[in-house]
């Protein structure tokens, strides 16, 4: 359009001819954007107590209270002992949360219709100057995409194929935002941009006081970007906003007087008095009236946020300016009942099976269900999918749950994975866990500030499973919150003059926090809803339980040699691999009778008989219960030989760091080993290791890749007393590293299956 033609030459004008030393960032920007490209962020963050640790396997736990432990429980997930005494939590209980910053570098606004749904300013700053900002920038970045497209492209992420159009629609965005903002009409908000462009034309001693100033010319880090911002901010746009009704007032007579412009009939609508023409217009007509021809101030939140800055009002009504501040996420806050019973209905649905379910989420939901469950799930779904969408940003930069990258750089869809809905404490399932942690501590915070400030105690604590909407801020934008605002606006008028507003900013913090905040209960992170999978469990504190319950032993070999005989399909080895994880879980709690056949225990005390596979049983027939830890280590190692078998990867989950491929050299050395071994009993100990240790979410930090695989697997076989241990020691290659564990098992699994 023309008006960004306008602003564009404006802009190059100013770049080329201004000496302010603020200019320098823009112009590297617009002629050599080159230069602008950063690799990474660094910041140290502030330290702060913090809700979250991890347990020693890596899974989220929460700390209530001053968020130091003063007790010791199990991880909900694993079971591994967690917590602490005296604020001193136990070795490998570490704070969950990282203070190194997670803020991409580039331009990393995405497609501007998220921007719709997003708040307007996520920096320390009023939302007219941070949008002023980002529009110059923007403006300058369209000039570098015409001067040098592909270096000014590779500051884009994600990738745009054109990014001319692409940053023309930020720019429109911008300035409709602004109009909202200020309240002003759009020639009005494009005025205000060509009076900080000619504030930026002035010599620096035209701002006393403010100069010499010192900062990166290719902000380099996230500290000198929110320099140079903090100094345009200061120097030149807070002071041109100062009493900016008037220059706006002025600007326009100006326009108005200007000869070589003021004889264009629609300047003289726009910028006239409505006198001049109204009885050149038929008397009869409703544009007769002279409120046709001025533009009144919208009303809008982030207008009043303008208003309470150029008050300078936020020390007056600080709970108003924080409210104001996070209303966009705030507002989200009251779907926060619906995410935790999607969440529940999910870990009803898929707890404890066996395997992930591997689907999108439109597949997931045209499964055959009641219609009545669909449209409840369906709306569900996507109350999430919108609430995460907008939220997104927010929770890659500032959650309390560090997602991994990548998560949080596009929007949720009906054909995203089914597992970015299921609450787990790893993978894809952080989502989930994530967004409900976030929208908590977004209410809880406010609930604090507010009973801080009318100083009331915050002893009113709920679990989310006790959630209602009655318990969370909640309110609907424009039938609660704009009314309330309309309601502490005056207006007056004087002759010949334009309406004046006024706002009662002390009465619309005290109707909003009794309206929206108070008497609201604080609500605690224990309790969120968490999906574990069978093969999540911690199988080492189960097996320690069940050793501890009754004596276990090895299998005999003709017992293994049957078992592995009938049990040849892929659908027998996971039901029997089922059942045998359903009787070790009941055998850690409650114990029994170690000399008891597992089919008696299966079919009399488990009453499970009718849901058992009858060929699985029968292979079972020889196994005792002493024999389930055994039954376990052999079913496990011959699913994923299976799982081989039919070219699947059995340790999707486990480090790539431990998938290196062997060398040629490496190969030949491993085959003499398996040539002299106990073939079997490696397989069966090796595959243990890798499932229940480098499987992991912290395993690279126990188990060094570059370790020696015979020095890390002959600790664990001595802790179990295996013979197979002597046998390492004195054969097992030393070339062979933990890198590559993975490598070698599925190395030996081929060599048995060439040489059965």
């Amino acid at each position: 359009s023309g008006a960004l033609i306008e602003m564009a030459v404006h802009t190059t004008a100013v770049l080329l001819c201004g000496q302010n030393p603020v200019l320098q960032p823009l112009r590297n920007l617009a002629f050599h954007p080159h230069t602008m490209e950063v690799k990474r962020f660094n910041s140290d963050g502030n330290s702060a107590y913090c809700w979250f640790f991890s347990c020693p396997n890596g899974h989220p736990c929460t700390v209530g209270e001053c968020g130091l432990p003063m007790e010791t429980s199990h991880c909900p997930d694993c079971g591994a002992r967690v917590g602490g005494q005296l604020h001193k939590p136990l070795h490998g209980f570490q704070e969950f949360r990282s203070h190194e910053d997670r803020t991409q570098t580039g331009h990393i606004l995405g497609d501007v219709q998220h921007r719709k749904t997003m708040g307007v300013s996520d920096r320390a700053m009023s939302p007219v100057v941070f949008v002023l900002i980002r529009l110059l920038t923007h403006l300058t970045m369209l000039l570098g995409a015409t001067k040098d497209p592909q270096s000014l492209q590779k500051i884009i992420k994600p990738l745009v194929h054109n990014s001319v159009s692409f940053l023309q629609q930020h720019i429109r965005e911008d300035l409709a935002q602004l109009t909202k903002i200020l309240g002003k009409s759009m020639d009005e908000t494009i005025n205000i941009l060509h009076l900080v462009l000619s504030s930026l034309l002035k010599d620096t001693h035209q701002h006393p006081g403010q100069w010499p100033v010192r900062f990166d010319d290719v902000l380099s880090t996230k500290e000198k970007r929110n320099k140079w911002e903090e100094i345009v901010a200061n120097t030149i746009i807070v002071p041109e906003l100062e009493d900016l009704d008037k220059k706006i007032l002025k600007l326009n007579r100006q326009i108005q007087e200007d000869e070589r412009i003021s004889s264009n009939p629609i300047v003289k609508i726009v910028y006239g008095d409505p006198v001049t023409f109204l009885s050149q217009l038929p008397k009869d007509s409703h544009i007769h009236h002279s409120k046709m021809w001025s533009c009144r101030k919208r009303i809008s939140v982030e207008n009043l946020c303008h208003v309470v800055q150029q008050k300078n009002a936020k020390a007056t009504v600080p709970l108003l300016w924080k409210f104001l501040q996070k209303e966009t996420e705030l507002r989200l806050v009251k779907f926060l009942p619906e995410i935790l019973a999607l969440q529940r209905d999910l870990v009803r649905r898929f707890q404890n099976t066996a395997a992930v379910k591997h689907c999108s989420i439109r597949d997931f939901l045209n499964e055959p269900l009641s219609d009545v469950m669909r449209d409840l799930l369906q709306r569900r779904v996507n109350v999430f999918l919108s609430v995460w969408n907008k939220l997104r940003s927010s929770l890659d930069t500032n959650g309390e749950i560090k997602l991994p990258k990548g998560y949080c750089d596009a929007d949720l869809t009906l054909d995203s994975k089914l597992e970015v809905l299921l609450p787990r404490r790893q993978g894809l399932g952080l989502c989930s866990t994530a967004l409900a942690s976030y929208l908590i501590s977004l209410h809880n915070d406010f609930i604090h500030s507010v009973n801080k400030h009318i100083k009331e105690d915050d002893r009113y604590f709920i679990s989310p499973s006790e959630v209602a909407d009655l318990h969370l801020i909640s309110y609907e934008l424009e039938r609660d919150l704009i009314p309330l605002i309309l309601s502490n606006c005056q207006y007056s008028m004087e002759k010949g003059g334009e309406t004046l507003q006024d706002f009662d900013l002390e009465r619309i913090q005290q109707q909003v926090i009794s309206k929206f905040l108070q008497g609201k209960p604080l609500i605690t992170l224990k309790g969120i809803p968490t999906l574990v999978y069978r093969h999540d469990r911690n199988y080492e504190q189960m097996f320690n339980d069940v050793r501890n319950k009754l004596d276990q032993s090895p299998l005999p070999s003709s017992v293994m040699n049957m078992i592995s005989g009938e049990l040849q399909s892929y659908c027998d080895v996971c039901d029997a691999l089922s059942i045998t994880e359903i009787t070790l879980g009941f055998l850690a709690m409650a114990g029994e009778n170690a000399e008891m056949l597992l089919t008696d225990y299966i079919e009399n005390v488990l009453q499970m008989g009718d849901q058992t596979n009858p060929h699985v049983l029968q292979a079972l027939r020889r196994c005792h219960l002493k024999h389930n830890i055994a039954l376990w280590q052999l079913l496990s190692t011959r699913k994923s030989e299976q799982l081989l078998c039919l070219k699947r990867d059995p340790f999707v989950d486990v480090n790539t760091v431990y998938k290196a491929e062997l060398s040629p050299e490496i190969a030949k050395l491993l085959n003499t080993f398996l040539v002299h071994s106990r073939l079997e009993t490696f397989l069966q100990e090796l595959h243990e290791m890798i499932v229940l240790k480098l499987r992991r979410v912290q395993a690279v930090d126990e188990f060094r890749p570059i370790w020696s695989l015979k020095e890390s697997l002959v600790p664990y076989l001595d802790a179990k007393d295996s013979e197979l241990a002597t046998e390492l020691q004195e054969l097992f290659p030393d070339e062979i590293l933990l890198c590559h564990a993975v490598a070698t098992w599925k190395a030996a699994v081929l060599f048995k299956r060439e040489h059965r």
